[in-house]
């Protein structure tokens, strides 16, 4: 019987260590996807200012889980463009 008790308190640790491995690790994560919308959409060389700002507003809002809002214009077309980048 000590042993399985052995085992479970082994299993609940790891499973801890887990849970907080994942929980240090998620914001560097999001910061990861923050920081690569931005390169990527300004690195999109001859589009407006809108077309950029567009980009990354549709990645962050995909990223998020927010509903699809594209506007209208340049803003629209690079909304689309980060929309499909993120992910939900």
């Amino acid at each position: 019987m000590s042993g399985r008790k052995l085992m479970d308190t082994k299993i609940s640790s790891l499973v801890v260590a887990l849970a907080v491995a994942s929980m240090a690790l998620t914001p560097l994560i999001m910061n990861q996807n923050a920081d690569a919308a931005s390169h990527y959409c300004a690195d999109q060389k001859g589009k407006p200012h809108a077309w950029i700002t567009g980009c990354k507003d549709g990645w962050y809002d995909h990223d998020h889980c927010l509903s699809y809002s594209p506007g209208s214009g340049d803003y629209a077309k690079g909304y689309k463009v980060g929309w499909a980048k993120g992910s939900c």
